[in-house]
């Protein structure tokens, strides 16, 4: 009898605990297409810069962006490549994410604007809800310049494009934040290329709720033997601007990598210089793509970006980005790293993706991590991989969402405090169906996928093929 009351005594002992805790569950709701059929139907801008391309290609979509009006929840606005890097189309919800609307993005030929081709959608709403896209737009790769286009009723309609000046020589992969507490400003920064120096970061801003851009400026110039691959301006809560990103050091062997950090407390009038915040140790085969089909060997197009966040009630900064080390090199796992004092310090990075470890190393692969903080301080972080590969024919993948919520006990640097995992595709999906474009015959999805707060509630939008094999943009939204 004395065992039985030892664990009575026990019981008793941890039923505080177990009752404080509460039940972990989630609300997911049903999976929406968003791309199909195309805003512009077959129209064809004739940009055929990567390529002569099948007519059909036009109605594939990828490289999806979302993002939710900080004063009308409800309203969430994604945004996506439409066909071969021919035209965006946004996608407008008033009521969650239930219902629907597309619109073309005014840029290109197919929706009345000048342009060929555009690309690099990024979104950001400011908080009297205006909105903003940016994007790279051209005739070809080497007149790329940035164009900005605004709306004003949570993305139904959207203004004339406007150049940001000085902006037309290679440019690329932008990204774009409004300021979430004034209006007038609006920040931008991105990848400019050149021979000399690899890639730059260049910036621009608004003081003026959009009317003008400010010309580009260089905020960062590397070296000859260096480069930038991606570059995001975040605001924490006392104004201050951070910007964050990857810094290639070119080895003979493999790049070293490290997220660097710049600051300025000016609206971006000056900058700090640049310092360390964390090493990045991707795996990459043969300095490429780092995931590749375990069956065939044929690479998924991935440019390893990081992702970015900041928890605007306490200034946290948070990033993933994919890296090996977990793995002692043998695949990427998502790695997260935050800094609590503005991105001056940085903690240790550690594995959150939740792939199983007890599936073969090839199907561990994670990729395309994307990072997001809900109002409450809930991190939440999506990714795909593989762990559903097996013998039969195509290589089946899923996208996935793992949570944190952090406090004084569970901080978000340990990693048993990450779970609940949810799945946000319905099934599997064959990477294989994906169809192979741009460099070197590479299954092409994009190279952004995104993740945004509405409230407690996170949103996604991701790439897969649907019931007929087009590859198209998929929205979810889940409530933790």
């Amino acid at each position: 009898m004395q065992p039985r009351w030892s664990l009575y005594l026990l019981a008793f002992a941890l039923l505080p605990g177990l009752l404080a805790r509460p039940a972990v569950s989630q609300e997911i709701r049903p999976l929406v297409e968003l791309s199909r059929p195309s805003a512009v139907g077959s129209c064809d801008t004739g940009f055929h810069t990567f390529g002569n391309w099948p007519v059909w290609l036009v109605d594939e979509a990828g490289e999806p962006i979302v993002a939710v009006n900080p004063i009308h929840p409800n309203n969430v606005v994604a945004a996506w490549i439409q066909g071969p890097f021919q035209d965006i189309i946004a996608a407008a919800s008033l009521d969650g994410g239930q219902s629907w609307q597309q619109v073309p993005i005014p840029l290109t030929t197919c929706s009345g604007w000048p342009f060929g081709g555009t690309g690099d959608p990024w979104l950001s709403f400011a908080p009297n809800g205006d909105l903003y896209v940016v994007a790279g737009a051209g005739h070809t790769l080497a007149d790329a310049g940035i164009a900005v286009i605004k709306s004003g009723d949570g993305g139904l309609h959207w203004s004339a494009p406007l150049v940001v000046p000085g902006s037309f020589t290679k440019d690329s992969h932008a990204s774009l934040t409004a300021d979430p507490k004034d209006a007038r400003f609006v920040y931008a920064s991105w990848l400019r290329n050149s021979s000399e120096h690899g890639g730059t970061v260049a910036f621009s801003r608004t003081t003026d709720g959009g009317l003008t851009w400010k010309p580009t400026r260089t905020i960062v110039q590397p070296t000859s033997q260096s480069h930038i691959q991606f570059s995001q301006i975040l605001v924490l809560p006392n104004g201050t601007l951070v910007d964050i990103y990857e810094f290639y050091k070119n080895q003979p062997e493999k790049p070293a990598i490290n997220l660097q950090v710049l600051r300025s407390k000016n609206h971006g009038k000056t900058w700090s210089a640049p310092r360390n915040a964390a090493t990045i140790t991707p795996f990459l085969r043969a300095n490429e793509s780092p995931v590749v089909d375990p069956k065939t060997g044929q690479f998924v197009s991935n440019v390893t970006n990081v992702s970015l966040a900041v928890d605007r009630r306490n200034g946290n900064l948070y990033a993933v980005w994919e890296d090996g080390r977990f793995s002692s090199f043998q695949y990427n796992d998502t790695a997260f790293a935050m800094s609590a004092n503005g991105g001056l310090t940085w903690s240790v990075p550690i594995r959150v993706n939740r792939t199983p470890l007890d599936v073969p190393p090839a199907n561990r692969q994670a990729f395309f991590p994307y990072i997001a903080v809900a109002a409450d301080g809930t991190i939440g972080v999506s990714y795909y991989d593989f762990r559903f590969n097996d013998a039969n024919p195509g290589l089946p993948t899923d996208r996935w969402l793992v949570l944190c919520h952090p406090s004084s006990a569970r901080p978000a640097t340990n990693p048993v405090n990450w779970g609940s995992e949810v799945r946000l595709t319905d099934s599997s999906f064959n990477m294989g169906a994906v169809v192979p474009k741009v460099l070197k015959d590479r299954f092409f999805i994009g190279d952004y996928f995104g993740l945004a707060a509405a409230g407690n509630d996170f949103v996604s939008v991701f790439i897969q093929p649907d019931h007929d094999n087009v590859t198209s943009a998929f929205f979810r939204r889940v409530r933790p």
